[in-house]
């Protein structure tokens, strides 16, 4: 909901909701990622491949999920920091990393 007040010569529009400021995030070096890939199983038995502890801005990690989805042949999605791929592909993805040096810090089988 939102109020509006005149402003001298016309009306200014004040939001009830104020924005929240985002703290912008400086990426890591991919060497210095402690990636932490591991495999979660959601409704109707579906599995999901999620890679935490990523620290990397915005834009990058837009790159990195677009980079990884097109290696591996599968969909995926951003959700909270972490990237999610479409089925059990850790090996796949693990690989990759590994190829474009960038740091692993735990792999759950």
């Amino acid at each position: 909901m939102s109020k509006k007040i005149t402003q001298g010569e016309g009306w200014k529009v004040i939001s009830a909701t104020p924005e929240i400021e985002k703290k912008e995030v400086i990426s890591k070096l991919p060497e210095q990622q402690k990636i932490k890939i591991s495999i979660e199983k959601r409704k109707k038995g579906k599995i999901v491949t999620v890679l935490s502890n990523l620290i990397l801005s915005n834009e990058d990690l837009n790159i990195l999920t677009k980079l990884l989805k097109n290696s591996c042949g599968t969909g995926g999605v951003i959700s909270e920091n972490n990237i999610e791929l479409q089925g059990d592909i850790q090996q796949k993805v693990k690989d990759w990393l590994m190829v474009n040096k960038w740091g692993i810090h735990s792999f759950k089988r």
